[in-house]
């Protein structure tokens, strides 16, 4: 193995450890032991911590209980040496005197010692011979019948306390003795608990009264900063309380009271030397921790190493089977599940070999027939094409008979039609058009009964075929045919009909394609059908709606001419140039007048349409001032509103920009929806609004009238059409107003609008660009 490939097994084998089964094992027995040890230690840690403490502060209340039993014994001693000086027999102050002298000579703990009377006054007093001490104070009365000692104090770093003693009989007095404590040191059992411990005598404010042999803190010192101290100083404290020493050490303390004396016995212990059982307990269980650690590791190992053996042996056969190499055999002699698995895995690649080899086959043939499929979709794609490349009837017949040659691979193709007249089979367009009959015999309409209108029919001898000139089509080179109906839902149409020279049957495309092919030849011969019937009923229109605007034109100028010079004459008549008339023949003229004007209007209108349906209309742009157009307009329609009573407004802004367009068609616009704003309006009034806003004309006519109903508000626009139809309507008109104003306002290249509501009112919105596009000149 060469170097690049050692150092490439290496890398793989250490980026695969992370997510490897082997690891997985170690990782899960590992730490299942690591955890029980865990746990077992913890369990037993905590066992013996309480036992061990439990022990320690027994052994620490024992003596605490000895030391205040060997205290109790020392004071005892003191107030009995004391308590001799008070004898009933002693009456008199120099008895006393003499008493209180030979005491002080007797007992050296002895400082001072006083006499008080009943009422409290003192009457005897004795002193040690250059004695520090001071004068004996009642600082602790005595308990009633008998004597106490007083709080501890301290001269310098000597402890101190009074001791009461009552005298017997009523109002004796009591006796005051200052007593050093002193020998209350020597007073502790030997031996505290521990090597290291200790045990010292405290008051209540945290002084050191009394300690043992080799106890910290000096007599005298204050330790109430210490944890175990500060408790019993506030009153409380257990055994077994941790706390520190004088030098910051832990300890564990264990206090007790003296009922003689105001103070408490603290015996302390370190706490490491009261828990050394503890430390050498999980001294033993790290060690096992340790042991049972690489225990498990190494069975761990052996254990993942024969699970991953087999593992990548069965690995390897499935890198086989997915590299389609099924001949590899997976050997595996473990007795367990993982033989069986490599035996199942063995008959799997026996299995997929099989089907693997039968699965090539299968994908040979459905590639070999997606691809003829494919074949004959693309040649029908383009068969489809080609018929409806055009839409001539000789164009679709014949790219139909050339396609269908092509798809099916025969010589020659015919399309025989049925005619309307006499439901006979003709000849409407073929391939090599001289080997087929111009029309078929009559039985062969019985072929859509026969073939259900859609199959094709096999024709492997032509001369069984009594239709066709079997014969002839024979000596043309022919032998045998393929019939294909053309029909649909909506009948037959005729059929193709294929002819070749080989023997045997057409096979080159599949049924289903030949009757998708008639499918689509059907609908492009129905298709080429429908649009000549539709091109010649155009044509037909076209010369009818040519024929309609001439007789329009010639008409409104036919009619015109005679009707100018009728109101030119009544105009003459009417100014007197033929002399002076009856006021009865003024009256008629102005009616003829007004009749004729209003006929006049009629047929301009009728003449503005059939310019515009003939394209002829040209508008003339110029520069214009809509303000003027709209006072102009206003101006020509007052008569008409104040013959109505009607008020007519406008409301146009004084700086409207100059617009450009066809000044008299826009005013021919605006005078045809003011005209029909009066006509239709009988009480209210009548609107003119305008304004220019980002580059736009909007001039809205507003009006009191009817309204205008909802289903009507877009026919209204159409040629010839008006809301009341009837021959009862009240109002005239030729209906062509709006139609053509709709038209002169789109030629400019805007928009009419209506907005109404029945019973209040119409407001018509002509909406124009100020400048409007010079290409719009030409209607």
């Amino acid at each position: 193995m060469s170097l690049r490939a050692r150092i490439a097994k290496q890398v793989l084998y250490r980026s695969s450890w992370r997510a490897s089964l082997f690891r997985k094992y170690v990782l899960t027995l590992v730490s299942l032991v690591a955890l029980v040890l865990s746990i077992n230690a913890g369990v037993e840690t905590w066992i013996l911590y309480r036992q061990t403490r439990a022990s320690v502060t027994h052994a620490q209340a024992d003596y605490a209980a000895a030391a205040v039993a060997a205290m109790q014994a020392a004071l005892s001693e003191i107030e009995r040496e004391v308590s001799w000086v008070t004898r009933a027999s002693a009456v008199t102050l120099a008895q006393h005197r003499d008493d209180y002298d030979l005491l002080l000579r007797q007992v050296p703990g002895v400082l001072a010692v006083a006499f008080l009377d009943g009422t409290g006054r003192e009457q005897v007093r004795a002193r040690r011979g250059g004695a520090r001490a001071a004068d004996p104070a009642p600082e602790a009365p005595a308990p009633e019948g008998g004597a106490g000692f007083g709080k501890p104090y301290f001269i310098g770093n000597e402890p101190y306390a009074a001791l009461a003693i009552r005298h017997s009989g009523a109002n004796a007095g009591v006796t005051l003795a200052q007593v050093s404590l002193q020998p209350l040191s020597g007073a502790f059992p030997p031996g505290p608990p521990g090597q290291g411990g200790s045990a010292i005598l405290v008051d209540g404010t945290g002084r050191v009264v009394a300690r043992s042999a080799g106890a910290m803190p000096e007599v005298g010192a204050t330790v109430a900063a210490l944890p175990q101290v500060a408790a019993i100083v506030a009153g409380g404290g257990e055994p077994g309380m941790f706390g520190r020493d004088s030098a910051g050490g832990l300890v564990i303390a264990t206090p007790a009271a003296i009922s003689t004396l105001p103070a408490s016995i603290l015996v302390e212990q370190p706490l490491l030397e009261a828990m050394a059982p503890i430390r050498d307990l999980l001294f033993r269980l790290a060690s096992l921790l340790a042991f049972g650690l690489v225990v498990a590791i190494c069975a761990s190992l052996v254990l993942a190493r024969r699970l991953i053996v087999p593992i990548r042996a069965l690995h390897a056969g499935a890198e086989h089977l997915a590299a389609n190499r099924f001949d590899h055999r997976i050997d595996l002699k473990t007795g367990d599940e993982f033989e069986h698995l490599a035996d199942r895995f063995n008959h799997m690649a026996d299995q997929l070999s099989g089907s693997y080899g039968r699965l090539e086959d299968e994908i040979e043939k459905r590639t070999r027939a997606l691809a003829r499929s494919v074949d004959e979709l693309k040649a029908l794609e383009e068969a489809g094409r080609a018929i409806v490349a055009s839409l001539n009837l000789d164009a679709v017949v014949a790219a139909v008979a050339d396609r269908a040659v092509a798809l099916t691979g025969a010589e020659a193709g015919a399309v025989y039609l049925i005619a309307e007249a006499d439901e006979s089979l003709t000849l409407a367009g073929a391939q090599r058009s001289g080997a087929f009959p111009g029309e078929l015999a009559p039985g062969a309409m019985a072929l859509f009964a026969v073939t259900e209108r859609r199959d094709t029919l096999s024709l492997p001898e032509l001369g069984e075929a009594a239709w066709l000139p079997g014969a002839e089509l024979e000596r043309a080179g022919f032998r045998n045919g393929l019939v294909v109906p053309l029909a649909d839902k909506e009948g037959p149409l005729g059929l193709l009909l294929l002819l070749r020279g080989e023997a045997g049957s057409f096979a080159q495309a599949s049924a289903k394609v030949v009757q998708t092919f008639a499918h689509q030849a059907v609908l492009a011969i129905r298709n080429a059908r429908l649009f000549h019937q539709v091109d010649e009923k155009g044509r037909a229109l076209a010369i009818a709606d040519l024929h309609k605007t001439q007789f329009f034109a010639n008409m409104s100028h036919e009619l015109r001419t005679p009707l100018n010079a009728v109101l030119g004459y009544s105009e003459l008549l009417v100014d007197g140039l033929y002399g002076p008339l009856s006021d009865r023949a003024l009256d008629a003229l102005e009616r003829v007048q007004i009749n004729g004007r209003h006929l006049l209007s009629l047929i301009n209108d009728v003449l503005d349409f059939t310019k515009i349906e003939a394209g002829s209309l040209t508008l003339s742009f110029q520069d214009y001032s809509m303000r003027a157009v709209i006072e102009s307009v206003a101006a020509a329609a007052s008569s008409l509103a104040q013959n109505k009573n009607l008020a007519l407004t406008v409301s146009a802004a004084d700086d409207m920009p100059l617009g450009q367009g066809d000044e008299r068609r826009l005013t021919q616009v605006l005078m045809n929806l003011v005209g029909n704003a009066i006509k239709f309006t009988e009480t209210g009034a009548v609107r003119i609004e305008a304004e220019a806003e980002g580059g736009w004309f909007t001039v809205t006519v507003t009006d009191t009238g009817p309204g205008i109903a909802p289903a009507d508000q877009g026919r209204i626009f159409d040629e010839f059409q008006q809301i009341d139809s009837s021959s009862t309507r009240k109002q005239g008109g030729t209906g062509l107003g709006l139609s053509i104003a709709r038209k002169l306002v789109l030629l400019h290249g805007g928009r009419i609008e209506v907005e109404s509501e029945l019973g209040r009112g119409a407001a018509f919105r002509v909406i124009l660009p100020v400048r409007a596009s010079e290409e719009r000149q030409a209607a």
